[in-house]
């Protein structure tokens, strides 16, 4: 099954990354390494030095890339393959926090017994339970494209709705209407803080990430 020329973009750009990633996790070892033999030799010059700063942001992108240079190796040898393989189910979405002030979450999307990375504009445009079709790089596991079932979504989100208390189901209503938590709070004369904590119960429920995926899925089980 060969790839689009979208798919081969997007496995291009994996790539890329991936190369990147793997380059900057080979200079931080050697960073590391080097300040750390240095520390050996001469302790005190070596921590009352500026440099040693450089150790924490080189320790939290290896933790951060450890499979870097295997996933750049899978994604070279899926470039010169070019097949693709494909799995379909009900949409799963997950938010992963990575180590690190600067990381930030990560979006996971999950198919059966597949793990996805997607950025955010994928995520958003996912209805959590609909049946979908994903396209995949068959050794790096790099996502090349989603199908929805548009059909699907409807029926999943009644039957996740159902699961909902009336407080759940009043704040997602409310949700879907665009208010914001201070105009929700307002409505349901509750502080702000309590909105924000039902909002994230409500979220893990539904198996969504954002506002807009709350709202996606209460529009289409409407």
């Amino acid at each position: 099954m060969a790839r689009t020329g979208i798919e081969r973009a997007r496995l291009a750009s994996y790539r890329r990354g991936r190369a990147i990633a793997a380059v900057l996790v080979l200079a931080s070892l050697l960073l590391t390494g080097v300040i750390g033999a240095l520390a050996l030799a001469n302790p005190d010059a070596v921590f009352r030095s500026p440099v040693i700063v450089f150790v924490f942001p080189a320790l939290i992108w290896i933790t951060l890339n450890p499979r870097a240079h295997r996933q750049w190796w899978a994604a070279r040898r899926d470039t010169q393959e070019d097949g693709v393989d494909t799995i379909t189910g009900p949409a799963r979405l997950r938010q992963q926090d990575r180590p690190g002030i600067f990381a930030g979450p990560r979006d996971r999307l999950l198919v059966g017994d597949r793990v996805f990375e997607i950025d955010s504009a994928f995520a958003d445009s996912l209805v959590p339970g609909q049946t979908v079709t994903v396209r995949f790089a068959p050794h790096s596991g790099a996502l090349l494209s989603i199908v929805q079932d548009a059909d699907a979504a409807g029926a999943q989100s009644a039957i996740v709705a159902a699961d909902l208390t009336r407080r759940e189901q009043e704040l997602l209503a409310l949700i879907a209407e665009g208010l914001t938590d201070k105009e929700i709070a307002r409505r349901l004369n509750l502080s702000p803080s309590t909105v924000r904590t039902y909002n994230s119960a409500l979220y893990q429920k539904l198996g969504v990430t954002s506002r807009t995926q709350a709202i996606r899925m209460a529009k289409s089980g409407s």
